[in-house]
C-alpha cells in the first residue's frame, strides 16, 4: 500500500469502527491525519477521536410546551414564545413574567466495547458478538428559562434568558475487537480502550419583538447573545502488555500503556438571530414557520502522543495544536395548531430540522485554511405531536396535556431513533398560571415546573 488512509468498518447495528492502515513511507501523513482526528475525542464514540451529537435542549422552554411534546411553535401563546416563535408574542395582551426550572435525569448510551467484526474467540472478554452499549447516569437541577413580556399596541417586546444546553458525561470503553490485518496500528486485533469526558454549557440572553402585520398574520424577530463553553478529554490505552493473551483481557488503563491523549477547549460568545411567522389559516387552525441560528465558538484542539504511540521512527513525544470551531446547530421548523370550538381541546404538531453538519471543525493553520470536519454528523429531523384538554368551567381552570416526539436517528453513533413520551397539567387562575410536565425517553428524563404571572 502507498499512502495512508482511513478505512471505515461497519459493525453490528450499523456502527462504524475506524482503523488506521499505513505504510512506513506514509507515516507522516498518518500522523497528521491521526492527530487531526484524535484532537477532539469525547464520549459515546464508536469512532475513536470523534465527539457525539450532544443532548441540546431544542425542545421549547416551558412546562406547557414540554407537556405538548414540544409541539408549540404554532401555539406560542405565552412568554416562552420569545424563544419558540417570537411572532406569537402579539397574542399576549397584558404584561407577564415567566419562570421555569427543570430537572434533567440523563442516561445517554455509549459504546463500551465488544466485537465490531469477526467471530468471538472465547478468550478472555471476547465471548459475545456485537458491540456492548453502556449508559452514563447524571442529574442536574436548576433554572432553565425566565422572561418578561410587555405588549404595546400592535407590538410585543420580550427580554429572556435561556439555558440551551448543560451536558456532562464521563465514560470508559474497553475498546473494540476486530479482525487483525497487516500494516495496522495500533497493532493486534483490538482498537484501543479509552477514558473520555465532556462538559458542555450554553447559556443565552435574548431580546425578541413580535408585530401584528394584519388580523391574520404576525411576524417576529429575536437577537440572542450566547455564551458557549465546551471541554472534552480523551485518553486512549493499549492492552496491559504486548502479549497475545492481553489483547483479549480487560484493560486496566495503566499509565505506561497510554497511547494518546487529546483535548478540545472552546469558550466563546456570539450574537445570533431568530425569526418566526404565525398565521391564522382559519378561525380554528393556525400555522407557523421559524428559524433559530446557532452560535459558533472558537477554541483549540490538542493532541499528545503517549509512551506506546507506535511510530518508532519518531522517538520524540508528539504535541500538536489545531484551531477548532464548535457550531451549535441551526434549527428550522414549522407547525400547525387546531383549537376546537369553545377552546377546550387543542391539538398541535411540529416538524424541526436540526443542522448538526459541521458540529466540530478543525483548522490547521493560523489563517484558518484547510477546514475539516471531525466526522460526518447527520442532520436530524424531529417530529412532535401534542394535545391539551382544558376544564374551562373549573375554577381555577385545569388543563391536561400529552405529547409524543421522535428524533429520527437521534443517536447517530448507533443509528437509533430516540422516542419521547410527555405528559403534564396546568392550573390557570386570574393572574397566575402553574404548569408541571415530564418528558421521558431511553436517553433521559426531563421534569419542568413553570410559573406565569400576569400584571
Amino acid at each position: 500500500m502507498g499512502n495512508s488512509f482511513w478505512m471505515a468498518r461497519q459493525g453490528p447495528g450499523g456502527s462504524k469502527i475506524r482503523r488506521h492502515h499505513v505504510s512506513w513511507q506514509g507515516s507522516l501523513i498518518v500522523l497528521a491525519s491521526l492527530a487531526a482526528t484524535l484532537a477532539v475525542s469525547a464520549p459515546a464514540s464508536a469512532q475513536p477521536g470523534t465527539i457525539p451529537r450532544f443532548s441540546f435542549s431544542f425542545s421549547n422552554p416551558g412546562a406547557r410546551s414540554l407537556g405538548f411534546g414540544g409541539a408549540f411553535a404554532a401555539l406560542a401563546d405565552d412568554a416562552t414564545a420569545a424563544y419558540a416563535n417570537p411572532a406569537g408574542l402579539v397574542q399576549l395582551v397584558e404584561p407577564e413574567v415567566s419562570l421555569e426550572g427543570r430537572l434533567w435525569d440523563r442516561s445517554p448510551s455509549f459504546l463500551a466495547g465488544g466485537r465490531a467484526e469477526g467471530v468471538p474467540t472465547g478468550r478472555g472478554i471476547d465471548t459475545r458478538s456485537g458491540l456492548i452499549v453502556g449508559r452514563d447516569e447524571s442529574q442536574d437541577l436548576g433554572p432553565s428559562f425566565a422572561a418578561v413580556v410587555i405588549p404595546r399596541g400592535g407590538w410585543s417586546f420580550a427580554l429572556y434568558g435561556h439555558r440551551l444546553a448543560r451536558f456532562e458525561e464521563s465514560v470508559e470503553s474497553q475498546g473494540f475487537l476486530v479482525e487483525p490485518e497487516p500494516f495496522t496500528f495500533p497493532p493486534g486485533p483490538r482498537i484501543p480502550a479509552s477514558r473520555e469526558s465532556v462538559d458542555l454549557d450554553i447559556a443565552s440572553a435574548g431580546f425578541a419583538a413580535g408585530y401584528r402585520a394584519s388580523d391574520r398574520v404576525s411576524i417576529g424577530l429575536g437577537i440572542v447573545y450566547s455564551r458557549v463553553s465546551l471541554k472534552t478529554r480523551s485518553d486512549s490505552y493499549l492492552a496491559d502488555d504486548d502479549s497475545e493473551a492481553a489483547q483479549y483481557a480487560e484493560v486496566h488503563f495503566l499509565p505506561s500503556r497510554l497511547y494518546a491523549s487529546s483535548d478540545l477547549a472552546v469558550e466563546d460568545s456570539g450574537v445570533t438571530i431568530s425569526a418566526g411567522v404565525l398565521g391564522r389559516l382559519t378561525d380554528r387552525l393556525s400555522g407557523s414557520l421559524f428559524f433559530r441560528q446557532g452560535p459558533e465558538a472558537e477554541g483549540s484542539a490538542r493532541f499528545d502522543s503517549g509512551p506506546v504511540f507506535p511510530l518508532p521512527q519518531f522517538p520524540i513525544p508528539i504535541h500538536l495544536v489545531n484551531r477548532a470551531t464548535f457550531a451549535v446547530p441551526d434549527v428550522l421548523g414549522g407547525g400547525l395548531a387546531y383549537r376546537s370550538k369553545g377552546g377546550a381541546l387543542t391539538l398541535a404538531t411540529e416538524v424541526d430540522r436540526v443542522g448538526y453538519s459541521g458540529l466540530v471543525r478543525l483548522r490547521s493553520d493560523e489563517e484558518g485554511n484547510d477546514p475539516g470536519a471531525v466526522r460526518d454528523y447527520a442532520d436530524a429531523w424531529e417530529y412532535h405531536v401534542g394535545a391539551e384538554y382544558a376544564l374551562l368551567r373549573a375554577n381555577p381552570i385545569l388543563a391536561f396535556r400529552a405529547g409524543y416526539w421522535v428524533e429520527a436517528n437521534g443517536n447517530d453513533q448507533i443509528d437509533k431513533n430516540v422516542d419521547h413520551l410527555a405528559a403534564g397539567f396546568g392550573l390557570v387562575a386570574k393572574k397566575i398560571q402553574l404548569d408541571l410536565a415530564g418528558d421521558f425517553s431511553d436517553e433521559g428524563d426531563t421534569v419542568s415546573l413553570s410559573c406565569i404571572y400576569t400584571f
